[in-house]
This record gives structure tokens, C-alpha cells and sequence, in this order.
């Protein structure tokens, strides 16, 4: 654990734990804390710490979040921070985002490696819903004794709680193959609807919030091989 001289001087108040995140250099590291605990701050001063310690260059460092306002706020905070100590280094460099901004640039740059064609469209959670009303027959298809995948008796329901399920399977990773040969019939509807989902949106040249981390993730893959 090693926190830079500047970051001490500035920041006298830095507790035990909130020093040892800062300060942790190599590897992963797992904060569980709740709301108003110093998480941003912690993140903040270990990118900084990273920055004046010549570990990683601004362009080496990408910080997520959830929303766009959590990642103007953490932007704000990191060159006030930068400010404070004295660093001098180009922060235009360093990512900041929410997590499906970060996805979507490096879906970008690498769209090459992945089925979509150019000018392909990204789906937000109104258009997803609107996406699976238009192909419903396709994706979920008619309903068996009243009910739509033999639990919703509406089609708005039907659409509502697929686009759940969908979006738990992508961002879970689960194998859609595997619910497929699962003993609940509704586990098995399920799964041959999310396929037929997927297909739909490849031939539409569509992809979904979910997909994005996805891709992204099996862009991390492939790298990684």
C-alpha cells in the first residue's frame, strides 16, 4: 500500500480503510459500502494516487458509474482533486462515464469484431419495449390457454416481463441454451424466446443496454485469449 506524498498533505483526514483503497496498487479490489460512505472520494484519490505515482497514465484509466449526472460529479470532483495536489498531467484523457457510455464507446471502435453493420441503433428501455411489441408474434408468440410463455395474460404484460428476463439473462451471462433443457416449462419458453429475441435484433441491426456490456465483455474475451 502506497499513497503519494501530495494526496497525505492535502488530505490529513483520510482514514484507515478509506488510505488502504487508495493506496491499493496492483490487482483487483472489491469496497462494499453504502450511501454516503466515501466511495466516489475513495475512487477519486486512488485514480489520483495512481496518476502522481506514475502507475497509469490518464489514458489508462476508465472510472464508471450509473448515471451521467454520478459521472459529470466524479469528473468535477477528480480535477478539483488534481487541482488540489498540484497535478499537472492532461485529465481530458481519462475516461469517465456510465458503464453503458464505456460499453458503447468500445463497441464503437471495435463494432468490426461484432455482428452489427454500420448505423446500427441502440435501444433504450422505452424502444426496447416498443422493439418487442413490433416483433411480438416472432419473439413471444401466441398465447396457450390465455396465457403468453404460459404466465402473462396480457400482451403489454408479456412485454414488460420478457424485457426482465432478457435483460437478466444477458447482463447474468446465463446460457440460453441451458434454459432451454430446463425442467420448468416456463424456464424453457423462456430461453427459446430470448433466442428468437436475439435474432431479431441482429436482423434489425438493433442492440439493447444489456447487449452493450455484453459485447463488451466478450470483446474483454477475446483480448484476453
Amino acid at each position: 500500500m502506497t499513497v503519494a506524498p501530495g494526496i497525505l498533505k492535502h488530505y490529513p483526514r483520510l482514514n484507515d480503510v478509506q488510505r488502504e483503497i487508495i493506496g491499493h496498487l496492483d490487482g483487483p479490489l472489491l469496497v462494499i459500502a453504502g450511501p454516503g460512505s466515501g466511495k466516489t472520494y475513495s475512487i477519486v484519490l486512488r485514480a489520483l494516487n495512481l496518476l502522481l505515482l506514475g502507475k497509469a497514465q490518464p489514458r489508462q484509466i476508465a472510472l464508471c458509474t450509473f448515471t451521467e449526472k454520478a459521472a459529470l460529479e466524479m469528473r468535477d470532483r477528480l480535477a478539483a482533486a488534481a487541482r488540489t495536489v498540484g497535478y499537472e498531467g492532461d485529465l481530458s484523457e481519462l475516461t469517465v462515464s456510465t458503464i453503458h457510455g464505456f460499453c458503447y464507446r468500445i463497441l464503437t471502435q471495435h463494432r468490426h469484431r461484432t455482428d452489427l453493420g454500420h448505423n446500427y441503433d441502440t435501444l433504450e428501455e422505452l424502444t426496447q419495449l416498443l422493439f418487442i411489441f413490433d416483433h411480438f408474434a416472432e419473439i413471444i408468440g401466441p398465447a396457450e390457454n390465455g396465457l403468453f410463455l404460459g404466465r402473462w395474460a396480457t400482451r403489454w404484460t408479456a412485454i414488460e416481463g420478457a424485457r426482465g428476463y432478457f435483460d437478466k439473462i444477458t447482463e447474468e451471462l446465463i446460457e440460453p441454451e441451458r434454459l432451454r433443457v430446463a425442467a420448468d416449462p416456463f424456464i424453457r419458453a423462456i430461453g427459446e424466446a430470448y433466442l428468437r429475441y436475439e435474432r431479431a435484433l441482429v436482423e434489425a441491426n438493433r442492440t439493447d443496454f444489456a447487449h452493450l456490456c455484453w459485447r463488451r465483455c466478450k470483446r474483454t474475451a477475446l483480448l484476453a485469449v
